[in-house]
């Protein structure tokens, strides 16, 4: 899943686009090394960040989404939003297939999941109090409940994302990273979007920039702990570390 930001405040510069021509390049280049879908974001969600309004946020989204399915009208297409208004426009009017909710969700959100029958990435972002791997499990044991109370098919709408670097410290990060295989017990697709974050360059002294071997080395890890997804702003990298690691694991060279 290849990272698009139509923002100009994300924490990585190299994944804001601001024009149109900006944003097919950086489409046709992620298609063209392999991304299965892109996730496209109006709204930072970067520590720190100042939230635009929920008209701000939409209007980004509608330019980047207008130009993406003229030229892309096939593509697997999410929307990173926590807004459950904006997660409904989009998927009615753009035909966005999945709904990536850094937030955690609300009823509201859940209801739009049912509605309108787009996949939902539903991201553990509570802040840990002293037991992560514990913490993360219930969280998505409630989420689980409600969001199936509300009408949606788990099993065939929900993927978890452990949320890394929302709520948690450089400790609790690779605390969960380490144990991300209990997550198999709901067996649920999982993501991880763990590209270019704090826990990479925060713990090498670097920056965001310089963070690309960092970020292979954790989604080697990823994949090794089950992950089905990768998020990442570098798509070439990230397919390479996939063929890799299911060569490895199908031993298909022997």
């Amino acid at each position: 899943m290849g990272i698009v930001n139509v923002t100009p405040d994300s924490f990585w510069s190299g994944s804001r686009v601001q024009d149109k021509a900006s944003l097919l390049e950086r489409v046709r280049m992620m298609v063209s090394q392999g991304a299965d879908a892109i996730d496209i974001g109006g709204c930072s969600t970067r520590p720190g960040g100042i939230q635009p309004t929920e008209q701000e946020e939409m209007e980004r989204l509608r330019w980047g989404l207008d130009a993406i399915r003229e030229s892309f009208p096939d593509l697997l297409l999410s929307i990173d939003t926590y807004r459950p208004q904006i997660a409904e426009r989009c998927v009615r009017e753009w035909n966005a297939d999945i709904i990536n909710d850094v937030h955690g969700g609300t009823p509201e959100m859940y209801d739009v999941v049912a509605e309108t029958g787009a996949q939902y990435v539903l991201t553990w972002a509570e802040p840990v109090r002293s037991d992560p791997v514990g913490e993360m499990i219930s969280f998505f044991e409630h989420k689980l409940e409600l969001i199936e109370r509300a009408g949606v098919d788990v099993r065939e709408k929900i993927v978890l994302d452990p949320g890394y670097g929302f709520g948690k410290t450089l400790e609790q990060n690779y605390t969960v990273l380490s144990h991300q295989a209990e997550l198999h017990r709901f067996a649920l697709p999982v993501l991880s979007g763990l590209s270019r974050k704090s826990l990479a360059w925060k713990l090498l002294g670097i920056t965001p920039d310089e963070a690309l071997p960092a970020t292979v080395t954790l989604n080697t890890v990823a994949l090794l702990e089950g992950a089905d997804w990768l998020r990442v702003h570098d798509v070439r990298e990230a397919v390479q570390t996939v063929m890799i690691i299911q060569t490895l694991k199908n031993n298909k060279l022997r």
